[in-house]
């Protein structure tokens, strides 16, 4: 599946950042996009940056009706389901004792339940293509505790990261193949979106002149996808980052 022209691509969490990036990263080189969040304007937005064939949906990958929709549409205009790219997501900062415990909930329901719950709406339609691309992006968090105050965040980081490896082992045999992405930190609206934003704003600011443009990621990401690596850093940050924490 090393050429893209005329695969179908969905990206969750397309309204903005690295999804919106993607799609236009995707449509460049001729894929056909279904680009999915809540905001459908901002889709819209984000899809007149696409060359190519563009499908808006508007759903909330937490709710079970949405998912079903996002797929049923995909097929309704292209039948296929070529690459699913699991983008979306939440970020968390606070003290564990001071975050509400649907805050939490939520955190898990957006960052790896709608993974696993899309990932399983796809797979019987790539099973049947013969062949798939997954791509789940994680964060360098899936794999290092890079910062105080992000316990659970993490958390469901490390869980993308662990679901991926499971799904690599099941899907021995097929054509279907698995990657998960671990960014660094990215100049994106996802730090504005986060619980805790406003604890976290000065720390966002100093570190703001370092962060990774959603372009470069997804430049990064697209260059890699078809390589042997299982875990993708996008960006030399990203790589950097990781070996800089890791033993933390």
């Amino acid at each position: 599946m090393k050429s893209l022209e005329g695969k179908v691509v969905i990206i969750t969490g397309a309204s903005s950042g690295i999804g919106a990036a993607l799609a236009k990263a995707f449509s460049q080189r001729e894929a056909r996009v279904v680009l999915t969040a809540r905001r459908l304007e901002k889709l819209k937005e984000a899809a007149r940056n696409c060359p190519n064939e563009t499908l808006c949906v508007r759903s909330d990958v937490t709710n079970v009706k949405d998912r079903q929709d996002l797929i049923n549409q995909t097929l309704s205009q292209w039948n296929r389901v070529d690459i699913l790219v699991n983008n979306a997501g939440s970020g968390m900062y606070g003290k564990l004792e001071s975050i509400k415990e649907r805050e939490i909930r939520n955190l898990f329901e957006v960052n790896i339940l709608s993974i696993i719950f899309l990932t399983q709406m796809v797979l019987p339609i790539m099973k049947s293509q013969g062949e798939g691309l997954i791509v789940n992006i994680s964060s360098i968090a899936g794999l290092v505790s890079h910062s105080n105050n992000v316990a659970p965040y993490i958390s469901t980081k490390h869980a993308v990261i662990g679901f991926s490896r499971g799904l690599v082992k099941d899907l021995q045999g097929t054509k279907i193949k698995v990657n998960v992405v671990c960014p660094y930190l990215t100049l994106t609206e996802f730090f504005d979106a986060s619980v805790g934003t406003q604890e976290m704003s000065g720390i966002v600011e100093q570190l703001r002149s370092r962060m990774d443009s959603p372009d470069q990621v997804a430049k990064g990401i697209l260059n890699q996808i078809f390589s042997d690596r299982f875990i993708i850093f996008p960006t030399e940050i990203s790589e950097k980052a990781y070996f800089k924490f890791r033993d933390l």
